[in-house]
């Protein structure tokens, strides 16, 4: 679970820059949709992981919990406030999709994260494996 909370911490993060870096750089519409787009991707990934929480207690309980029927659920909200943001809100769509993007990124650098965090660290000079120090060539 740290993990998800590291993306959403990342989201959140990213998110933010973005939408200052649009909002003083860019005309209203961009902004607005680079700002909507990180909004839903932020909401999305908030209710995703309180969904993955609650799935991995339910196994680690050995419980068959019926959360994963709100999977559906909310992928209709998320493509219904996609429709309706695009359709009424004064976005530009491109922004909206950079916007919410900002997810992506969030678990790329998560991926290299736990990588680099995993990885077993590199013998040593002193590691030679018999306890016998063996001459450097």
């Amino acid at each position: 679970m740290k993990s998800i909370a590291r993306i959403m911490r990342m989201n959140y993060a990213i998110g933010a820059v973005v939408i200052l870096a649009a909002a003083f750089t860019q005309p209203k519409d961009i902004a607005l949709g680079v700002a909507v787009g990180v909004a839903l991707t932020c909401a999305n990934f908030y209710v995703l992981g309180k969904l993955i929480a609650k799935w991995t207690a339910d196994a680690a309980a050995g419980k068959q919990g019926n959360s994963s029927i709100l999977v559906l659920p909310k992928m209709m909200g998320l493509m219904l406030a996609v429709v309706l943001s695009l359709a009424f809100l004064p976005i530009d769509g491109i922004a909206f999709a950079v916007g919410y993007s900002t997810f992506i990124v969030s678990i790329m650098i998560e991926a290299v994260y736990s990588a680099i965090a995993s990885a077993p660290p590199p013998p040593s000079d002193a590691d030679s494996g018999d306890g016998v120090d063996q001459p450097h060539g």
